[in-house]
């Protein structure tokens, strides 16, 4: 089944959701900001903590005939070496990553993503050990 050009677009959109960008205007204007929202239909974005050259706003509400283009202001967090390091814990065959999701899969019961890992127990433990060393390094 080929891939929905549409869909694929909408779906590397929605990964820059609670993400740095940048977005540039068709008059130049840049605004720089955490992006909380966009409308799939119109491309109608909306950033928090935005500033824009020596001007700062709570939120700025923007439409999208008027944007050029949205970058990702931030170093994107390196999924495959977290699965990497993990992998030597648990063997390859026991961790996944989950693009789409921008997760990480370990034992079929352990998630870990950006944010930290969800489950509980022992091996939760282990493998938030290993996230916390990975997430220092890089940081």
């Amino acid at each position: 089944m080929p891939a929905n050009p549409n869909r694929e677009f909408l779906l590397e959109l929605s990964g820059l959701l609670n993400k740095r960008v940048k977005v540039t205007m068709n008059s130049e204007k840049v605004y720089t900001g955490v992006l909380r929202g966009i409308q799939d239909s119109s491309l109608n974005v909306v950033l928090a903590e935005a500033t824009s050259k020596d001007e700062s706003y709570f939120r700025v509400f923007i439409t999208g005939p008027n944007i050029v283009e949205i970058t990702l202001a931030e170093e994107p967090f390196d999924l495959s070496g977290l699965a990497s390091e993990l992998a030597q814990m648990f063997q390859p065959q026991n961790v996944k990553i989950i693009e789409e999701a921008a997760i990480i899969q370990v034992l079929d019961r352990f998630t870990v993503s950006e944010e930290g890992v969800k489950g509980t127990g022992p091996i939760a433990e282990r493998i938030r050990k290993i996230f916390d060393k990975y997430k220092a390094e890089k940081d």
